[in-house]
């Protein structure tokens, strides 16, 4: 009984029950239309044009099969389904705001520090090709001069936070998928509020359907009323709406523009391992002190003045503090509305690039075709390929997606590890111990196609020993699958992964 009370009071059950109501309306007022009304060849132009936009726009083969067979399937209503749910252009008013956000970007000069573009041409010839096509994908350079910290275990990352926040002086930007109600959000929202009353410049985007059931409604009115700028990105809203799906899933701390923190925590007890719901937590995080934490600024107030009204004089915030350097570190993000995934693209790079083994962590493990493909090669090309997924999943259904997906994989060499412990949350790549990137993207179509991720590649850095590490100590709690455990019997079973693999990449 508490947990069909708990279920009936949760903003997530009533915004889904709201959203299902709302599709079978209108899926019953389409066929309505179109058999009792005669408006069926209508519908059916409609699917048809469809049919040739997908066909026309520039996106991931998997994304524009899915949607084709959709419409195929159902072309009375398969036209109204990807007008409602497939729209993944800005705005006017978005779109001309970001504009004036670019003529604002400083020039190099301003800088205390040179990007190490150059330098990394010369010392990292191997992956000097991947950073450079970063820079050209996202306008984010790779750079030298940045002291970095891996975080093993998810307590030293928190105590660390709460640390560095007492070191503000300027301006203090916290950008995050889930901020949950609790002990440790409570720790780091009194010492906001104490660098609020200082005078210091605290924003806060959070995302609304990832706190859904975290923080209440209108929580960024709350942190108003304590002098926190503060927006809910992308706001849940009680209709079918085509950016239901867009989510902002980076992870960024940004204190000064001098020290930063992102990886796959959020900012909630759950993540601290404080309140245990899938077993023991495993995560990581990375923090950042000195010139690269540039791009993460500039991602944040990218960010902002896409989801509120301010103009921000750029120069104000570029790093001021002088770092030795840790090899070359360079953040990127990614977003929905271009024509690229530049964090799976940098995914596919470093295993093509592979000579001797590469590793993965994700909590999700979906590939596209292309994705699939470059592990298959690289594993039956003699690379130590090695995946590490949960044994505990946090989605029962995506984990059957993920168990499916194991069966080529298995076949063509890879090795596939399941975290026993509990739910395995981070999201890391390794190869050769010569490039590493950790970040916020899985190996997902949601992360690839339809959210707002970050990643930071590493080369010539100590973070890639520190990842190295992690993974030795994660291979030694983890157990290693083999084909007889993933195969499925069960007819209906076998059925249901393979309908929610096919769907997949459109939601």
């Amino acid at each position: 009984m508490r947990k069909i009370l708990s279920l009936l009071t949760r903003r997530l059950f009533w915004f889904a029950v709201f959203i299902v109501i709302q599709f079978v309306l209108l899926l019953y007022i389409v066929i309505w239309a179109s058999f009792e009304k005669g408006y069926f060849i209508a519908f059916y132009a409609l699917s048809i044009i469809s049919l040739f936009a997908v066909f026309t726009r520039s996106e991931k083969p998997a994304y524009k099969m899915v949607w084709m067979f959709l419409i195929g399937i159902i072309p009375v209503f398969g036209g109204v389904l990807y007008i409602l749910m497939a729209n993944k252009k800005l705005g006017y008013f978005s779109r001309k705001k970001m504009q004036r956000f670019l003529t604002s970007l400083p020039d190099e000069a301003s800088f205390p520090e040179r990007s190490a573009e150059m330098l990394l041409e010369q010392a990292e010839p191997s992956y000097s090709h991947i950073s450079r096509y970063i820079t050209n994908t996202t306008g984010l350079p790779a750079w030298g001069n940045t002291e970095c910290t891996y975080f093993y275990y998810n307590e030293e990352f928190f105590h660390d936070v709460i640390a560095e926040i007492k070191n503000a002086e300027k301006f203090i930007f916290i950008e995050y998928f889930i901020i949950g109600e609790g002990k440790w959000w409570s720790r780091i929202l009194d010492e906001l509020k104490k660098k609020v009353a200082e005078g210091v410049d605290v924003r806060i985007i959070y995302d609304d359907m990832g706190s859904i059931n975290a923080v209440p409604n209108r929580y960024d009115w709350t942190l108003r009323e304590y002098g926190i700028k503060a927006v809910a990105f992308n706001r849940v809203k009680l209709h079918i709406n085509p950016r239901l799906n867009f989510r902002d899933h980076r992870k960024i701390f940004d204190i000064d523009g001098n020290v930063c923190y992102t990886g796959g925590l959020n900012l909630a007890d759950e993540y601290a391992n404080d309140e245990i719901r899938f077993g023991y937590w495993k995560d990581n995080a990375v923090k950042f002190r000195g010139a690269a934490v540039w791009n993460f600024t500039y991602m944040f107030l990218e960010m902002w003045t896409g989801v509120s009204d301010s103009a921000d004089n750029l120069r104000d915030y570029i790093p001021t503090v002088t770092a030795l350097s840790d090899g070359f570190v360079q953040p990127f993000g990614d977003n929905p509305f271009d024509d690229r995934c530049t964090a799976e693209d940098v995914y596919i790079q470093i295993i093509a690039n592979a000579k001797r083994y590469v590793w993965i962590t994700t909590p999700y493990l979906v590939p596209d075709d292309q994705m699939m493909g470059a592990l298959k090669i690289a594993a039956e090309s003699g690379v130590d390929v090695r995946i590490i997924t949960p044994h505990t999943p946090d989605k029962k259904t995506v984990f059957e997606v993920s168990r499916s997906n194991y069966i080529p994989l298995l076949k063509a060499g890879v090795k596939i590890y399941e975290y026993m412990p509990g739910f395995m949350h981070s999201k890391t790549f390794i190869a050769d111990d010569e490039a590493a990137v950790v970040g916020t993207t899985n190996i997902d179509y949601r992360s690839f196609y339809l959210h707002f991720e970050l990643s930071v590649l590493f080369l010539s850095s100590s973070v890639i020993n520190a990842v190295k590490e992690d993974f030795e100590k994660t291979f030694e709690l983890s157990e290693k699958v083999d084909m007889s455990s993933v195969i499925v019997t069960n007819p209906v079973r076998r059925f249901i992964r393979y309908f929610l693999r096919l769907f997949s990449p459109a939601f």
